[in-house]
């Protein structure tokens, strides 16, 4: 964004083999008779072999449970919980709660004409207060989004927070959630630590696009959001009362986030003590899917514990790896 100072993560130079030596990794030779008395060789590289395309594979997921008045709930046993991949019961082989977990945090701020004024002030006062809260393993970058979406800040660690790198961002055009997000996930393999999620801080409104829903699937990641309301035109709540959902709060519902939203700038401190919670605190699942199969596709999750009362967010859906 022009006049934003960017904050870089230093490179690291990578060792690389001079282009004359030669390779001298160990091959084994291997010979085969076959029908016929034909013989051939086969030369193995240790490393370059591919995996079968049915080789079992596990899923690690992140389980956030409440009650009914949306206190944590901390104490569940394996024993408690039933995980199903397509209407299948799966063997759980890892279950535990996991407090202050190492996060690797992708903040995207709201620069649309939505966010003018007051609300811009206080979406950065937010942002102030979260890298405060937060402390090294933790690392985080910032993004802005309206129109298109801008790095302002490369992953730091959190007392590296430059608050002036970002401090006079200017606002316009229409909040363009789904690229802003798209790109949000592909960063985060850049990320340290497998703890990893995006937080929204927004006011705006937008359709929650398939294509953005198929690469949370893939990527796995919760989506969390700090909602801004009161914000959007009168015409804009009417037509998102005709959509099937705003894009915030689908995209953490599918993801297993959550949105928080809020009416008044008092509001936006108690928002963020428990937006806080759930990125560093959370059940653990672990479990090797009863399907093999290495095709790429989408499968549906669900999840059940002892206490149908309890409210559960998860991963709704995930894709198959391909190899």
């Amino acid at each position: 964004m022009e006049g934003a100072n960017v904050t870089k993560r230093k490179s690291i130079p990578m060792w690389s083999k001079p282009a004359n030596q030669h390779n001298h990794q160990p091959r084994l030779t291997v010979t085969l008779l076959l029908l016929g008395c034909y013989l051939f060789t086969i030369e193995l590289v240790p490393g370059t072999s591919a995996v079968a395309k049915n080789t079992p594979f596990s899923i690690r997921l992140y389980l956030s449970v409440s009650d009914r008045d949306g206190n944590s709930i901390e104490t569940l046993d394996a024993s408690d919980v039933q995980i199903f991949e397509k209407k299948k019961l799966q063997n759980i082989a890892y279950f535990q709660f996991e407090r202050n977990l190492p996060l690797s945090l992708g903040v995207l701020i709201d620069v649309s004409g939505s966010m003018g004024g007051e609300r811009i002030r206080l979406a950065l006062s937010l942002l102030k207060a979260l890298a405060a809260k937060l402390k090294s393993p933790d690392e985080l970058f910032i993004n802005a989004f309206g129109n298109d979406s801008h790095e302002l800040i490369d992953f730091i660690a959190p007392e590296d927070y430059l608050e002036d790198s970002i401090d006079n961002l200017g606002t316009a055009g229409r909040p363009h959630m789904g690229q802003a997000l798209d790109l949000a996930l592909i960063k985060l393999r850049e990320a340290r630590n497998p703890n990893r999620a995006i937080l929204f801080i927004s006011s705006g409104q937008d359709i929650a696009g398939p294509a953005t829903l198929d690469h949370i699937a893939q990527h796995r990641h919760p989506i969390y959001a700090l909602g801004l309301k009161g914000a959007a035109s009168f015409g804009t709540k009417l037509k998102i009362l005709n959509m099937k959902g705003s894009a915030l709060k689908e995209y953490a519902d599918c993801s297993g986030g959550s949105a928080i939203f809020f009416e008044e700038a008092h509001e936006a401190g108690r928002a963020l003590e428990v937006l806080f919670y759930q990125l560093k605190n959370r059940f653990v699942l672990e479990y090797q899917s009863s399907n093999p199969k290495r095709d790429g596709k989408s499968r549906k999750i669900r999840i059940k514990v002892s206490k149908p009362e309890y409210q559960l967010r998860y991963l709704k859906k995930y894709r198959a790896p391909r190899h």
